[in-house]
């Protein structure tokens, strides 16, 4: 027994008794087409042939437990002991397996993916045995029992593992013998309109309490009573039987600003339970609501999410500006011929929440007409992110230029609405 593997090998039999998984899991990263156990199983058959050849093998002769001599003298281990590296785990497998499928069963999936917290002392055990034979070749534990658990698992429920973008992940604790279900996010992608004033975009908690309660949001935990995140995800959380949701929308708008062109968002549902939902349905319920109207798209990922977080959309806003002072005709066309680069520092009204910064953006096409002595309507279109209102008011000189700059005359705005918002493919 000359090889480099079979020295290794003998390396790892001489120190006392080790299953036929852990042994062949030395060697995993060699041949394809089996399994750890067959590989153990056949280096242990070498060392049993060589035995009852009459070759004196340095092993631990637990390791030949189970054979039956024809010509060795050794005395026949009835019985075989408890692994070194694993206490024997893998005898255990089938029912972890069943303990896993009886916790799926009131899942919706297609798809899983196992993962293990391998014991302390497992890992302890294994790593002494690489500090003495070195990790060429090996695979560690953890893999295996993903890999095994897996196979039992689509045996025995008909589903697929899916290691890219499973629908359920199965989590096993070896340590505890314990076995946790995780299901994956639902992510439905659509477009709403916010068609009314005084609501938020998402959920808003209190400033003060962070959301635990108090006297400024009256032990609500806060700052509005609902949301257009609200609103669209209450049916759905319902029909999936989601513990929360969260939604990520291309830009949002302020809170007393409409939005009547059509925003894209991506809704993430936590923890379902069901995943087949029927959006149509789901739209259907959202829509009862006059407040929000939504079109639900389709699913998606949390790729899509990514992307229509990052996105950068321009808008069109129509907005009504009162004047301090009387304007006219010319006021409008001087003001018309902004038509350029806008210089912004990050507004006072939301400095306590962003980086100080001066941001510059354009206007893309602005038009005008009076409704009054002191009071005018606009077109903006514009680059994604300018803060339409400064563009307006001037913030005391923080946006350049301005109505307000522009005409000496003090401009607020009275209302402002999202009208148009550019597409974007998913």
């Amino acid at each position: 027994m000359t090889t480099k593997v079979l020295e290794r090998a003998e390396t790892i039999l001489k120190n006392g008794y080790i299953c036929d998984h852990c042994l062949g899991r030395q060697f995993g990263q060699l041949t394809k087409g089996t399994t750890n156990d067959s590989r153990g199983k056949a280096i242990r058959d070498i060392f049993a042939f060589a035995e009852d050849a009459g070759e004196e093998t340095p092993i631990d002769k637990s390791n030949l437990a189970g054979y039956v001599f024809r010509n060795s003298k050794m005395k026949k281990e009835k019985q075989k002991k408890s692994c070194r590296i694993c206490s024997n785990f893998f005898d255990n497998l089938d029912t972890i397996s069943k303990k896993a499928v009886k916790k799926l069963s009131g899942f919706e999936y297609r798809s899983f993916v196992v993962g293990t917290k391998v014991a302390g002392s497992v890992v302890t055990n294994e790593e002494a045995l690489w500090e003495e034979i070195g990790t060429e070749h090996c695979e560690p534990i953890k893999a295996e029992i993903n890999r095994e658990l897996g196979k039992l698992l689509e045996k025995q429920t008909g589903k697929k593992a899916n290691f890219e973008n499973p629908d359920i992940t199965v989590l096993f604790d070896m340590g505890k013998g314990d076995v946790e279900i995780k299901p994956s996010q639902v992510w439905v992608y659509g477009l709403y309109q916010k068609l009314v004033r005084g609501i938020p975009q998402t959920k808003w908690p209190c400033r003060h309490c962070g959301g635990a309660g108090c006297k400024q949001c009256k032990n609500k935990g806060r700052m509005y009573a609902t949301s257009v995140e609200e609103i669209i995800a209450k049916p759905m959380l319902k029909a999936a039987k989601a513990s929360g949701s969260s939604m990520h929308g291309a830009g949002r708008e302020d809170i007393d600003a409409r939005c009547l062109g059509w925003r894209p968002f991506v809704m993430e549902l936590e923890k379902p339970i069901l995943r087949n939902i029927d959006l149509k349905k789901m739209e259907k319920q959202v829509n009862k609501d006059r407040r929000v109207k939504v079109r639900l798209v389709k699913f998606c990922d949390k790729d899509t999410a990514r992307k229509i977080k990052a996105a950068r959309l321009t808008k069109t806003y129509r907005i009504i500006v009162d004047f301090e002072k009387p304007v006219n005709r010319e006021d409008l066309r001087k003001i018309i011929k902004i038509k350029s680069l806008v210089k912004q520092r990050t507004p006072s009204r939301v400095a306590h929440r962003r980086a100080d910064l001066v941001r510059e953006r354009r206007i893309l096409g602005l038009t005008g007409s009076i409704l009054s002595k002191r009071r005018a309507e606009f077109l903006i279109k514009t680059e994604a992110g300018m803060y339409v209102k400064e563009l307006v008011t001037g913030d005391d000189g923080r946006t350049e230029p301005s109505f307000t700059g522009i005409l000496g005359n003090k401009a607020k705005v009275k209302a402002l609405d999202v009208v148009k918002i550019e597409n974007i493919k998913v």
